[in-house]
């Protein structure tokens, strides 16, 4: 049974948003609109941040962060989840069942990396990708390391579309895999490690 993961080279990274768009076009996640900034509603199920590491204007010094659904081995979501509706598969992909969420935003509550979102905004009429259903108003949604193509072995859509290859995907348990070398031979980080939640998104540097 593979144990996916993600690494991601912060040295490689341009903030070019290119993993976000093609997040957002692949898993149907609602497009970002004027109407949607000024009212909070915005949906990303993974983006770019930016953080200032020090430096002053006109010259600080800034990093980008690319963030997304940490895939916990410890996932705090699915402890919280009163219905059962956020689940972990064997490979370590976590999920939502949307006939069983009910919109209580425990989930949303548990995660320590803000990574999971309450679908505000009306459902698209237009989806980009027809084949993949999406939640109706008030279920919650999250990052899902694009399960459908990894099913069919494919990467994600934001590893595929990254320019700079800063994004590696694979599996852990094959000791071969890009993934397992770049972790045994860079040093690595995860987020909010104290939160014991054991992440399998590492970001090297």
């Amino acid at each position: 049974m593979p144990r996916y993961a993600m690494v991601i080279d912060l040295e490689r990274c341009a903030a070019c948003q290119a993993c976000a768009i093609a997040c957002k076009m692949e898993t149907n996640v609602a497009s970002t609109t004027p109407e949607t900034f000024r009212k909070r509603m915005m949906s990303f199920r993974s983006r770019v941040v930016p953080l200032v590491r020090g430096g002053s204007y006109p010259t600080p010094a800034v990093e980008p962060y690319p963030l997304l659904c940490n895939q916990c081995d410890n996932p705090p979501c699915v402890s919280a989840c009163p219905t059962g509706a956020t689940y972990r598969r064997d490979d370590g992909i976590i999920l939502v069942d949307w006939d069983k969420c009910i919109g209580c935003r425990y989930c949303i509550a548990a995660c320590p990396y803000d990574m999971r979102y309450l679908v505000l905004e009306e459902e698209a009429k237009d989806y980009q990708n027809p084949d993949l259903p999406r939640p109706a108003r008030g279920k919650v949604d999250k990052c899902t390391f694009c399960a459908h193509l990894v099913d069919r072995g494919m990467e994600p859509a934001c590893v595929t579309a990254c320019p700079a290859r800063a994004r590696i995907f694979g599996d852990l348990n094959d000791p071969g895999s890009a993934v397992s070398r770049l972790l045994a031979t860079r040093e690595s980080s995860v987020l909010k490690p104290e939160f014991g939640t054991k992440p399998m998104v590492a970001y090297v540097k």
